[in-house]
C-alpha cells in the first residue's frame, strides 16, 4: 500500500490522468483512487486527516485531569458521570480509594 502511495501522489505530480493511473495501478473505481490518494496524502503529512465522531468522542473519553477546588470538591462532569459512566440523577454511590486510585461504586 505505501508503494502504490507514492506512485498515486508522483503521478497526480507528473500530470496523468486519473483513467492513466487506475489502468497502471490496477485500481478498479474512481471513488477507490479518490481515497487512495487522500490517504496517500495524510500518509506524506501533506493534509490532515477528517476526524471522524467516533473519534472525536473516543478523545473526549480519555482521562481528564481534575482540581480539587477550595472546599475540598471535586467537580466531575454530566458527561463523564452520566454519559460515560452510566450513573443517573440522584443516584448515590460510595467512594473508596486503592493504591493512588479512588473508586465510585454505586451504593
Amino acid at each position: 500500500m505505501k508503494h502504490k502511495s507514492k506512485d498515486i501522489v508522483e503521478m497526480v505530480k507528473a500530470g496523468f490522468t486519473d483513467k492513466q493511473i487506475m489502468k497502471e495501478l490496477g485500481i478498479q473505481t474512481k471513488t477507490s483512487l479518490k481515497k487512495m490518494y487522500f490517504d496517500a496524502l495524510v500518509e506524506a503529512g501533506k493534509i490532515k486527516a477528517i476526524i471522524t465522531e467516533r473519534e472525536k468522542k473516543k478523545k473526549q473519553r480519555k482521562t481528564k485531569v481534575l482540581t480539587i477546588g477550595k472546599r475540598g470538591t471535586i467537580v466531575l462532569s454530566r458527561l463523564v458521570l452520566i454519559d460515560q459512566l452510566g450513573f443517573k440523577v440522584g443516584e448515590k454511590f460510595r467512594v473508596s480509594k486503592r493504591r493512588d486510585s479512588i473508586i465510585l461504586k454505586r451504593a
